[in-house]
Order: structure tokens, then C-alpha cells, then sequence
């Protein structure tokens, strides 16, 4: 899902709102403005100075970080190597017929592979994706940080309706609209409209405060409360 109206094909990505996070964590801003010197001087290895290009160049040469490694193949054991967890090792005779060797085979191997379901679906990247991502809320926690970074001063429910932050207009089966539609006072829907702009921008504000400080781990997007 697109996280907003017209999106480019490369925002519509986990890695460009993982750039752009990094791109607000202040201490790893003062490693890339020390050369990669500083606290976060392993994760600069990494991801390199992310405020020093646009996304797309970062991306080209950063991207391997990302990728899983190749699909392990079927191979000859090398002398002295064992079985683990996600390894078995086998004696297959060579002097009966390739079908019945496949049946043995399969017999043997499909209730350990059964046994193992997360070994296939894990990620074994060097930074993988810590949760399923949802992009227009990566985005929308993105955007009130934003404009709170630019404007402390706002008030919680301004700065809702200053970024055009989603809320449920409806209080009890009525909005404001139909209220004044109908030449009625509408003081108290606005009242918890209100309250439902600073809860919404509070708690976008903790999530993304959380999403900045867990992403200098190298872990996005990762938080531990709402």
C-alpha cells in the first residue's frame, strides 16, 4: 500500500522510510558529520552518511546490507563438517536405483523439514526488516515528528490538522457537519475531536521516537510500547 497519495515507486518501500529514519537520529547525524567517527561508528559502516546523498544513491550502494544470501544447495559434505540446526548430513548409498533413493529421501527429510517451518521463512539479512511494515503509518509517525521538530510551540491538536492527520470525525453517530446542518451547537463533538487530535499525535510522536532510537540498533521498524 502506497504510504500517500502519489507516492514514487521508491518511497513505497520499508528501506527508504528506514533511510529517512536514520536520516532524524541525532546521534548517528554526529557520526556522519565526524566522518563516521563517533558513537555509532559500527552502524556507520554499514549504512554510511546517510545526510550526504539523495535516497537513490545511498540505496545503489548500500543495498546489499538488506539482501538475503543465496539458496543454500544440495552439495557434498566437506571432510570434517557436522550437522546443525538448520543442516542435515546424510549417507546415501550409491548402489541402489535414483527412485528409490528420491522415496528414502523424501521419507526422511519432509518431517524434519515440517519441524523447522520458521528456518524457511526467517530472514537470514544482515539488517532484516524487524516487523511486518505498515508504509502510511511509517509515514504518518514520520510526518508529526517533522512538524513538531519544526514547531514545539504548536499544540498537540494544531499540529493535527497542520500535517492532515487521520482522524474519526464521528462522536456518537453525528459529526459537526450534520450538527450545523441542523442549526445545532457542536461544542461538544469539538471537544473530543480534540482530544482525539493530541492522543493521535502524542502517540504518533512515541512511536516514532521509538522507530529513531531502535533504527541507530540497526533494528526498523521496531518498538517496545504503543
Amino acid at each position: 500500500m502506497p504510504p500517500f497519495p502519489e507516492a514514487e515507486p521508491w518511497q513505497c518501500s520499508v528501506y527508504y522510510f528506514w533511510w529517512e529514519y536514520l536520516r532524524r537520529h541525532e546521534g548517528y547525524e554526529d557520526t556522519c558529520a565526524c566522518g563516521g567517527k563517533g558513537a555509532y561508528a559500527e552502524l556507520f559502516a554499514d549504512f554510511g552518511d546517510v545526510h550526504s546523498m539523495d535516497f537513490w544513491t545511498w540505496w545503489r550502494a548500500h543495498n546489499h546490507i538488506f539482501a538475503e544470501p543465496p539458496v543454500r544447495q544440495v552439495r557434498h559434505a566437506a571432510e570434517g563438517e557436522t550437522a546443525d540446526e538448520r543442516t542435515l548430513i546424510l549417507s546415501v548409498p550409491l548402489d541402489t536405483k535414483l527412485a528409490l533413493t528420491v522415496g528414502q529421501f523424501k521419507r526422511l527429510v519432509r518431517p524434519l523439514l515440517k519441524e523447522a517451518p520458521r528456518a524457511k521463512t526467517q530472514s537470514r539479512a544482515q539488517y532484516p526488516v524487524a516487523a511486518k511494515p505498515i508504509l502510511p503509518a511509517l509515514h504518518e509517525h514520520l510526518m508529526v515528528w517533522d512538524a513538531r521538530q519544526a514547531d514545539n510551540d504548536c499544540k498537540d491538536w494544531e499540529l493535527a490538522d497542520r500535517v492532515g492527520l487521520r482522524i474519526n470525525h464521528v462522536v456518537d453517530g453525528e459529526t459537526i457537519a450534520t450538527r450545523k446542518s441542523l442549526k445545532l451547537g457542536c461544542d461538544d463533538i469539538e471537544r473530543v475531536l480534540v482530544r482525539r487530535k493530541q492522543l493521535a499525535v502524542q502517540r504518533h510522536l512515541r512511536i516514532a521516537e521509538q522507530y529513531i532510537h531502535y533504527v541507530g540498533r540497526g533494528r526498523f521498524p521496531y518498538r517496545d510500547s504503543r
